[in-house]
């Protein structure tokens, strides 16, 4: 089971929205809410630029990168895509991540959009708690240099373009060769991401409390090729090796961050050295899947 850490009555807050902004009536009455209680809102600069005029005259703009002990709680408000972003805003500086679930499944969520207010209630007086949620990094490296850093909550993945051809990934596990793929693509996922991708690519639903990271391959052509499942602090090398000609392979970050690869490049997946501070869903990732997916029945 995963520890649980009380969240002290917050005085300030940033409200992160989902962007295509069919959020915004929720980000106005969040943040009356809020500030009729005494709570300093503060809001992405170009949100709050494009929309002041709707939001009470207390709120400000920040930007991305500036986040410190001034703002004590990150507020997302949309599905488990826009908590993963919210959460690229304050994760480096230790901000707990508070989900309103406007979306569908909500897996990461802790309380739905009807429960608006009472979400809030609950980080306003002390109820709140948070868990820490298991975040990897990937390392891409050319020509043995590093070119690029990324730290991911849910999962990293390389896969193929445009062109739907099938991929070669010689993979390493703890510095031993453990296969080379061909598929589509290969998912490296955490707990907390078994839900994403991974699960629509046949992988297992993992237990969020579980200190692990799984690898699943994207239609492989081999179909012994499974998912396979380790331990978190194994470092796990993946080397783009073909095909040579002409093709395209890209390495994606949550779903949100891509950056193309050439034949040879290596993606290196560790641990990353500060979780997520995720307020704790009420129901577990079992109970949403029971609910929402058809799982439950008759006993």
């Amino acid at each position: 089971m995963l520890p649980r850490h009380s969240i002290p009555p917050v005085q300030s807050v940033m409200i992160y929205p989902r962007e295509d902004g069919r959020a915004m009536s929720h980000v106005v009455r969040a943040a009356a809410w809020l500030v009729k209680r005494g709570i300093q809102v503060a809001l992405p600069r170009s949100l709050y630029e494009q929309r002041k005029a709707e939001l009470p005259a207390a709120c400000r703009g920040i930007e991305q990168g500036t986040l410190d002990s001034s703002i004590e709680l990150i507020v997302a408000l949309g599905g488990d895509g826009t908590l993963l972003r919210a959460a690229r805003w304050g994760v480096d500086v230790g901000l707990p991540v508070l989900g309103i679930n406007l979306g569908d499944l909500g897996f990461l969520t802790a309380f739905g959009g009807d429960r608006l207010e009472e979400g809030l209630e609950h980080a306003a007086t002390g109820k709140l708690v948070w868990e820490p949620r298991l975040r990897m990094q990937a390392e891409l490296r050319r020509g043995g240099e590093t070119r690029a850093i990324f730290t991911a909550c849910n999962d990293a993945y390389v896969k193929h373009g445009t062109i739907p051809r099938l991929l070669q990934f010689a993979t390493e596990i703890g510095g031993q060769y453990m296969a080379t793929y061909r598929a589509d693509g290969l998912i490296i996922c955490t707990p907390m991401g078994s839900t994403a991708y991974n699960l629509a690519a046949g992988g297992p639903i993992v237990d969020p409390g579980t200190q692990v990271f799984t690898l699943a391959p994207i239609c492989p052509h081999s179909l012994t090729h499974r998912p396979v499942v380790v331990a978190s602090n194994t470092s796990i090398r993946i080397t783009y090796v073909g095909p040579t000609d002409i093709s395209e392979a890209f390495l994606t970050v949550d779903g949100q961050q891509t950056e193309e690869l050439v034949v040879g490049d290596e993606v290196l997946i560790t641990a990353s050295d500060l979780p997520l501070k995720l307020c704790s869903p009420e129901s577990n990732v079992f109970q949403v899947l029971a609910t929402k997916l058809g799982w439950s029945g008759p006993r």
